[in-house]
């Protein structure tokens, strides 16, 4: 039976369903499938950024600097988990930017000696070479590049422009989590569709690099985060924010301002006695659209009939109602949901 080549549709189709991490490898080792395999779409279930590492579903690309003095035996090596300069010292963030490169931290420049690597590496004083190398590991597998040239930062960068570089068919991150202080993403390319994002401690620095790499076309299911939250306008797509910290956060920012629907504090807080009466004042300040709604993780229930406000249509000790203008009303409750007890303030229909 005579073979057929597969048409471009037809390769496009299998590359779709082949694992991302397999796909990648294979397009780089055929390069007849690169332009099939940047057009088809992509779906990536998991995406983890760390220092010097990276995760795409459940293959991890890790990376570590291997010194080896050989010189003089006697000095420390071995491996260590951050770029250093010719003296020793680690390179600092500020250091490492390259055109493209989103900061995610305000501190950038702090630089410090790595343990072990003496400031006299023989490397630097121009006697027998060193062994320096950068030693990529991916699945049980290493591999080892020279580290005259080329940082680990470079190899990330490298990594990402291969893997996400370039794209023109739809793709989409299910689940993306930044754990960096900087985004290493590509120049070119189709912005993903993202679902969920979990980041550390919040900054506007990490809003600005999703708002400039994402598709924000389609809403961010959710976003979970820890710190004081300010408003960004990235906040505009996200459907539901998901927040690791006391209920006090509400107050030293202006977390009641921000114009996300549903925002849950997962935090088990014990000082709802203390703030419920000014949570509710400040809830009321502004009008709300019916479908917001707040969500507080409470230790105990309190009684709710202690809340007094202008606008009270109707109170006790279980759930209070005020009126949010003429055809919306404030609903103030406790809930059960997963063993845990919520304390929720939501927008919702006037009754007619």
């Amino acid at each position: 039976m005579e073979s057929k080549p597969v048409s471009f549709c037809g390769l496009k189709a299998i590359l779709t369903y082949m694992e991302p991490s397999f796909r990648f490898n294979l397009a780089l080792k055929i390069s007849s499938l690169r332009k099939a395999e940047k057009s088809a779409p992509l779906i990536i279930k998991r995406l983890e950024l760390r220092d010097n590492c990276l995760v795409i579903n459940t293959t991890e690309y890790s990376m570590r600097v291997y010194r080896q003095c050989q010189a003089d035996p006697g000095l420390l090596n071995g491996e260590v988990d951050g770029d250093s300069d010719e003296f020793g010292f680690k390179i600092s963030i500020d250091e490492s930017l390259q055109p493209g490169d989103l900061k995610l931290t305000h501190d950038g420049s702090e630089r410090r000696h790595i343990y072990g690597f003496r400031y006299d590496c023989p490397d630097k004083m121009g006697l027998l070479p060193c062994d320096h190398r950068i030693r990529l590991y991916v699945s049980g597998s290493m591999s080892q590049f020279p580290y005259t040239n080329m940082k680990m930062y470079h190899l990330m960068r490298r990594l990402l422009t291969i893997f996400f570089g370039n794209r023109n068919g739809e793709w989409t991150i299910n689940k993306m989590s930044i754990k960096d202080k900087v985004l290493r993403w590509p120049l070119d390319g189709r912005k993903p569709i993202v679902r969920k994002i979990k980041i550390g401690h919040w900054s506007s620095y990490q809003m600005d690099a999703f708002q400039s790499i994402i598709d924000t076309s389609v809403p961010l299911t959710s976003l979970k985060t820890t710190g004081r939250i300010s408003n960004h306008p990235f906040l505009k797509n996200v459907e539901h924010l998901i927040i690791y910290n006391d209920m006090k956060i509400i107050f030293q920012g202006d977390l009641l301002s921000i114009q996300v629907p549903n925002v849950t504090i997962k935090t088990p807080s014990a000082a709802i006695d203390h703030y419920l009466q000014s949570l509710v004042f400040k809830f009321m300040e502004r009008t709300r659209h019916i479908g917001v709604r707040f969500s507080i993780c409470a230790s105990s229930k309190i009684n709710l009939k202690r809340i007094n406000h202008p606008a009270m249509l109707e109170k006790s000790k279980s759930c209070v109602k005020l009126a949010m203008g003429n055809a919306a009303v404030v609903v103030v409750r406790y809930r059960r949901t997963h063993s845990r007890t919520w304390l929720t303030i939501e927008t919702v229909p006037k009754k007619k």
